[in-house]
């Protein structure tokens, strides 16, 4: 492959020796790649690069030349012919990526095209147009066989690095090396496709052209008062904007799968850091983002003072929500997974976002808070310094019953109830008497507080079935 660029004014026999070495081990390696059923393309191609290196060898005896060019091109579109009519390609999509076999019958039937188009041409007497498109699709079926073993064998490499250290002990890659490889694998094939494509346009000839013609597109300027615009500053500016916001996606994702995982932090820590890494990551693209678009920095400031005017009389609610949103995330009185009630409504906390926090009830609906109420108005949070709950069940029994042996009933019974936590030991009070009923009350704790409301009727259940059974009549 890189035969031309070490010996770039070699002869035509030195070329084509240099190509066969490259095809050699190719053809090897393909063998083992691809399915039985498409080797014949594959000795297609061999049979086609041979006839090639003949023709070019032969470029000084004109007649010759047109020989083996008719032979190339003439069974190039027989094969072809016999290609898509034998359904070999069908009966391979069983075993090949059914992506791989939609590239090859477009390949296909590109070269169908083009052979006939050549033919054609050579026999109107178009000899330069005719090799042209026989060349021009030979070589490039060459490289992309080519690229498509170097993808093959790099893939092997990266499947090998995501099981052996160091990237095979880390955790992100044991949870997600399906997916490290799926991405890793279609970064090389896009950039195997940009260089064929620039191969190919340089061998027509065509990109310096291009890449000139590019160039003065994406610098034609526009201006806008002081401001010049121009594409490639927009492109620059939303190429900018989105690496920061792909940064900050990574990151992110390598924080929670992993740098999280070897750290003791505290409930709600790691959301409250990965939000303001990626708020300050977005921050700083846009900025680089608007010096790629040509704006002075230094106006920034005016720019600024000019926004803080406007936010001071129509944005004070945005502006006052996502102030307390950063105030949730720093103080953190309330955390991602916190069980909390806001005027009466008990629900778990989903989402701390810029501008509004989302509150699952118990009921399964979600309920948008934002954030400036929740800094203004009084919030209780069940879970705040830990998980446990009160559960409280009264009982109300008839004089004249053993109040000893109830509050003894009543504590057995938490005690052995499975979703009771042990400590705090549950406790029993009488917190009313009359002459009609002696009023206790069973205070016991669970940490299980998503099934609160469960434990709590389970050991209600329980404890109406102990005195019962031990004939304690209720009022």
């Amino acid at each position: 492959m890189f035969g031309p660029v070490l010996y770039s004014e070699a002869p035509r026999w030195i070329q084509a020796l240099i190509g066969a070495v490259v095809l050699l081990p190719t053809v090897l390696i393909l063998r083992r790649l691809l399915e039985r059923n498409l080797f014949p393309i594959l000795y297609a191609l061999v049979g086609l690069y041979l006839v090639t290196q003949l023709r070019l060898l032969a470029a000084s005896v004109p007649s010759l030349a047109r020989f083996f060019f008719l032979v190339e091109t003439c069974g190039g579109l027989l094969f072809l012919i016999w290609l898509l009519r034998s359904g070999k390609l069908a009966t391979a999509k069983a075993g090949t990526p059914d992506r791989f076999n939609r590239a090859i019958l477009l390949i296909a039937k590109i070269g169908l095209v083009l052979f006939s188009i050549a033919i054609l041409a050579n026999i109107l007497g178009y000899i330069s147009l005719a090799n042209l498109l026989a060349i021009v699709f030979v070589r490039g079926v060459f490289l992309a066989a080519i690229f498509y073993v170097a993808i093959r064998v790099l893939d092997g490499f990266v499947v090998i690095a995501l099981r052996v250290r160091p990237l095979g002990a880390l955790r992100v890659v044991q949870l997600h090396r399906q997916m490290l490889h799926r991405r890793t694998c279609r970064a090389l094939e896009f950039l195997a496709v940009l260089f064929w494509l620039n191969l190919m346009l340089n061998f027509l000839g065509l990109l310096n052209p291009a890449l000139a013609k590019i160039g003065d597109l994406l610098n034609a300027k526009v201006g806008m008062g002081s401001l010049e615009l121009s594409l490639g500053r927009l492109l620059a500016f939303g190429i900018t904007a989105w690496a920061a916001f792909l940064v900050s996606k990574f990151l992110r994702f390598l924080l929670e799968e992993d740098v999280y995982h070897h750290f003791r932090l505290e409930r709600g820590l790691p959301y409250a850091i990965s939000t303001m890494l990626h708020y300050s990551i977005l921050l700083v693209g846009f900025v680089v983002a608007l010096g790629a678009l040509g704006i002075d920095l230094t106006k920034i400031t005016i720019l600024a003072g000019a926004f803080s005017v406007g936010v001071g009389f129509g944005l004070q609610n945005v502006i006052n929500n996502f102030v307390s949103g950063l105030i949730l995330l720093f103080e953190r009185p309330i955390k991602i997974g916190d069980v909390v009630e806001i005027e009466g409504t008990v629900g778990e906390v989903r989402r701390i976002g810029i501008r509004a926090c989302v509150i699952r009830t118990g009921q399964g609906s979600e309920i948008i808070v934002p954030n400036g109420a929740l800094i203004s108005n009084q919030v209780t949070n069940w879970t705040f310094s830990d998980r446990a709950r009160a559960i409280e069940v009264s009982v109300n029994v008839l004089p004249g019953a053993n109040s000893e042996r109830v509050v003894e009933l009543l504590k057995t019974t938490a005690t052995s109830e499975p979703g009771v936590a042990n400590e705090p030991a549950p406790q029993v009070y009488v917190v009313n008497f009359s002459a009609g009923a002696v009023t206790f009350q069973l205070r016991a704790w669970t940490d299980r507080y998503q099934d609160w409301a469960r434990v709590r009727s389970d050991l209600a259940v329980a404890v109406n079935s102990a005195l019962t059974q031990e004939r304690i009549a209720i009022a």
